[in-house]
């Protein structure tokens, strides 16, 4: 019997092997192009860690707007297809490495910018504290965090009671804004805060600032 999180690779694997999964594949969020803008008009465009890169949608849209990316991803076949679209969209200077959200392969303060859209929401609560543990390491203080996880309107959630499920073998839970604050409020604060909703919506999509060292302590 499989653990989740090899049931989580095997669907994953089979999910970018025959490119038959539910998420866009070229075109980013609308909102995290937003907030992605906002960062770099207010404190211009450093380095940026796409965790969870996938095709490398995000990856491709920050790098148009001048950061440095580094996209990471636990699963190969996401990162061959990464390549190949940055190659085809003319994207310069991103870095794209094999990596676990859950054991980061970098040192303190290495980013400017970690965007997680649709990573978080695919981790188990156990291995959350890894996640937090990855996350204020690799980002500097007061750098930005841009975070998008399913919502309970998600089409997979909306009705049901239970938080969590597993289909096709992929391990996802949905989130309240109060669930986000209560995971990161000690040590991030909220700028900006959107619910998506509509056919393909259920997503809430935050923005958020690390707090200085002092004040998280």
């Amino acid at each position: 019997m499989p653990t989740a999180r090899e049931a989580n690779r095997r669907y994953f694997e089979n999910a970018y092997r025959t490119g038959e999964h539910g998420w866009a594949v070229e075109q980013p969020s609308p909102c995290a192009v937003r907030y992605l803008r906002r960062i770099r008009r207010e404190t211009g465009a450093g380095r940026l860690l796409d965790l969870g890169c996938g095709e490398g949608r995000h990856a491709i849209a920050a790098a148009r707007l001048g950061f440095r990316v580094t996209g990471v991803d636990f699963e190969p076949l996401a990162l061959r297809r990464a390549r190949r679209f940055a190659r085809s969209a003319g994207a310069q200077g991103i870095v794209y490495r094999r990596a676990d959200a859950l054991s980061l392969p970098f040192g303190k303060a290495a980013f400017d910018v970690v965007l997680d859209f649709g990573c978080l929401h695919h981790q188990r609560k156990a291995d959350w504290p890894a996640y937090q543990e990855g996350l204020l390491r690799v980002l500097k203080p007061e750098g930005h965090f841009v975070l998008s996880v399913f919502s309970p309107r998600f089409r997979l959630f909306e009705g049901g009671t239970r938080r969590w499920h597993i289909a096709f073998g992929s391990y996802r839970r949905c989130f309240t804004p109060e669930d986000i604050d209560e995971l990161f409020g000690r040590d991030f604060e909220v700028i900006e805060r959107h619910e998506e909703r509509g056919e393909d919506g259920g997503f809430w999509h935050t923005l958020m600032r690390r707090r200085g060292e002092s004040a998280s302590s």
